[in-house]
């Protein structure tokens, strides 16, 4: 091209050739200039459909991802290297170095320390908080190499390894791995078996080799074929605790007798989708819902803000309650479970059991798990029927991380008289929202200058109710009353003597 010099334009002129991609097309297209000397190529055009498609694809895994969590009967893998690069890495590898291990090689050779890393670590694995997407039909053509996904299902093993146990060759066919099917795909998990943490873990995988066993487990996308069939990478794999290991577990570490009406369902391993059972499943067929009850929402208090419970379950309570059967009281609290002696499975059992049986997410071994590993808040929801108490618990645990389920409030059961709170600090009434105040809180924060008006504010500016207003506790108030009363007849009976 020739360069044009004085006043004219710096462009250069057009050419006689005929460009055949002039005029329309359809898609993006690559325009190129020359500009000062240097080539300009600008994409003109839409965005390309892989983009969008892209874009789509990760954030529906982003909202198919959940916190992994199993109780299991048996850890039966746990590949430490590739472990360490996950969040909750280090407590394994702690519990590793607690238990004696050598963590620059394998379990084997190395006498009873696997079998005591097992025993510290299988617990941890009900608290994990590795965010995975749950690997099942929905998500199965969605996954891409590289993802961390979990799974679990009734699987067989090829190639049950053999000992001593080697390491990978990398070609399937000699390998040990496990296969089973999520609809029309084959989903194989392989595995380095020097990980496998004891002689009874390679066992099963030969018993596996006869009849499919269910396995549960953690792990990478390694490949994803072009038929769809998937290859996961093992991190963590085990056997889900059964109901008979959960109440034998429960027994022996109990001290005190089994309260009445636990039954089997109360032992059920709600972290596995094999043995899942929603407690509430067919409730409402042929049985009336109109009865309003309390329920109490456990949560994680270590993972929560000021004011994040109150926020997250009014919230959800405007979302899944219809405002025209709005008549509702809601109390936090620290939910501060006093062992005194007592094992955290009879203050899990206690907490649980009744005749006939409370609406409860919670089971006796999970509930027991949380209160040996974490700090717990409550916040108590009452005038819900079973309906409306089922559904709050549905978008509770869709939507709010620190959630751990509920039970139903029975104030007779001498746990729950004694630990969750006893007057509500939050009345829910149509599109109103009431606060609620008693007369001797309310002159103590008048003495100490609060701002009276600061809580309706912050409450009015989340937009979430028409109306935000204080409400007395007449009762209360009127407790308190006497109470000062007694105080005062007492002093002046003192002062006369």
């Amino acid at each position: 091209m020739e360069q044009v010099g004085g006043g004219e334009s710096a462009f250069p002129k057009p050419s006689n050739v005929r460009n055949d991609l002039s005029g329309q097309v359809a898609g993006p297209a690559i325009q190129a200039g020359a500009i000062n000397g240097d080539v300009n190529i600008t994409m003109t055009g839409l965005p390309a459909a892989a983009e969008a498609t892209d874009e789509a694809l990760a954030e529906e895994l982003r909202r198919s991802s959940q916190i992994w969590r199993a109780r299991f009967s048996s850890v039966d893998l746990v590949n430490l290297p590739r472990v360490a690069m996950l969040t909750q890495g280090n407590a394994v590898a702690a519990a590793a170095r607690r238990a004696g291990l050598d963590t620059t090689r394998p379990f084997g050779g190395q006498g009873m320390a696997p079998g005591e890393f097992v025993r510290i670590v299988r617990p941890l694995f009900e608290t994990w908080d590795a965010e995975a997407v749950t690997l099942c039909e929905r998500t199965a053509e969605r996954v891409h190499r590289g993802l961390l996904v979990s799974f679990e299902s009734a699987m067989r093993c090829r190639n049950p390894p053999k000992v001593p146990l080697k390491e990978p060759t990398g070609i399937l066919t000699k390998d040990p791995h496990l296969i089973f099917s999520v609809g029309a795909r084959k989903v194989v998990i392989t595995f380095d078996p020097r990980w496998l943490t004891t002689s009874t873990a390679n066992t099963t995988l030969h018993e596996a080799s006869r009849n499919p066993l269910i396995f549960s487990g953690i792990g990478t996308v390694a490949s994803v074929s072009e038929e769809g069939h998937i290859r996961i990478s093992a991190l963590v794999y085990g056997r889900p605790e059964t109901l008979v290991q959960a109440q034998f577990d429960y027994v022996k570490r109990s001290v005190l007798p089994e309260p009445p009406g636990l039954t089997l369902a109360d032992f059920r391993n709600e972290l596995s989708s094999s043995g899942l059972s929603q407690l509430y499943g067919g409730k409402l067929k042929g049985r009336e819902t109109v009865s309003r009850k309390s329920i109490a929402l456990l949560f994680d208090e270590d993972e929560v803000l000021p004011g994040q419970i109150d926020r997250d379950v009014l919230t959800q309570v405007s979302r899944v309650v219809p405002e025209y059967r709005r008549d509702l009281g809601v109390a936090i609290a620290s939910l501060l479970f006093d062992d005194n002696g007592v094992a955290a499975a009879d203050l899990a059992a206690h907490f649980l059991a009744r005749e006939p049986a409370l609406w409860k997410s919670l089971t006796v071994p999970g509930l027991t798990t949380l209160i040996r590993s974490c700090n717990l808040a409550v916040a108590t929801v009452s005038g819900l029927n079973e309906e409306q108490a089922a559904n709050l618990h549905e978008a509770m645990r869709e939507a709010v991380t620190s959630y751990l389920g509920y039970v139903e409030v029975d104030r007779k059961l001498p746990l729950h008289g004694r630990l969750l709170p006893e007057r509500d600090e939050y009345h829910v009434v149509g599109a109103e929202l009431r606060l609620v105040y008693s007369a001797a809180r309310r002159a103590l924060d008048e003495a100490n200058g609060e701002d009276l008006e600061a809580p309706l504010d912050e409450w009015r500016q989340r937009g979430l109710f028409n109306c935000v207003e204080w409400e007395e506790d007449l009762e209360q108030s009127a407790a308190e009353q006497k109470e000062a009363s007694m105080v005062m007849e007492a002093w002046l009976n003192a002062q006369s003597e």
